[in-house]
């Protein structure tokens, strides 16, 4: 669905399968660096999860079973090695290190997010006026710059408050061009009596 955040999809036929998460020679490398089996898969699945939606999963049990199948196969191994990985500890932070050097990916700080809000505000929403619109506009550049996409609520907050800004914006530019007695006007239509369904200002002049 469009705007919709990245996700894993329920299926996958063996052509997406080969289209997402088949591993490169370079890939291949990477992996190979990497000590025992139940690592070499780790790092394969986080690789080509975190190229497909954007982001690491919070776990490997996130990845679909025909993915990580997939990738074991691709890695001559006979089972998928999830269950034994060690996900809290400095191993899997290693990894990640390995991942993103070889990637390109890095973890969106603070900065980062102020500044892709503020990016969105000026040069996307412009383009891109509507929240669904204002997301795939954000997916975008997020793979431009290199940047994993913050968690999914504080990506849809960030993508609304910069929306929210652009209206923000437009609304002071086009006010500032109007003259004082059009303004004047315009606030007169937003005074309605208590007990009346239109303003003043409407009624006096239809």
């Amino acid at each position: 669905m469009k705007g919709a955040y990245p996700c894993f999809k329920a299926t996958y036929t063996h052509d997406e399968l080969v289209e997402h998460f088949l591993l490169t020679p370079a890939e291949r490398a990477v992996v190979e660096t990497c000590y025992g089996a139940v690592n070499r898969h780790a790092v394969a699945v986080l690789l080509k999860a975190v190229q497909y939606l954007g982001y690491f999963p919070s776990a490997l049990s996130q990845v679909p079973a025909a993915v990580r199948t997939f990738l074991a196969h691709q890695l001559h191994l006979l089972w998928d090695h999830t269950p034994d990985y060690p996900w809290h500890s400095t191993t899997h932070d290693r990894h990640l290190l390995l991942i993103r050097q070889h990637t390109g990916f890095r973890f969106p700080t603070g900065h980062d997010k102020q500044t892709l809000e503020t990016w969105l505000r000026t040069s996307g929403a412009p383009t891109a006026p509507t929240e669904e619109d204002l997301c795939e506009c954000a997916y975008t550049h997020c793979r431009e710059l290199g940047l994993e996409l913050p968690a999914e609520r504080e990506f849809q907050r960030l993508v609304r408050t910069a929306l929210h800004g652009f209206f923000q914006d437009l609304y002071t530019r086009v006010t500032a061009q109007l003259p004082s007695e059009v303004l004047a006007r315009l606030d007169a239509l937003l005074l309605v009596e208590s007990d009346a369904s239109q303003s003043l200002d409407v009624l006096t002049n239809s």
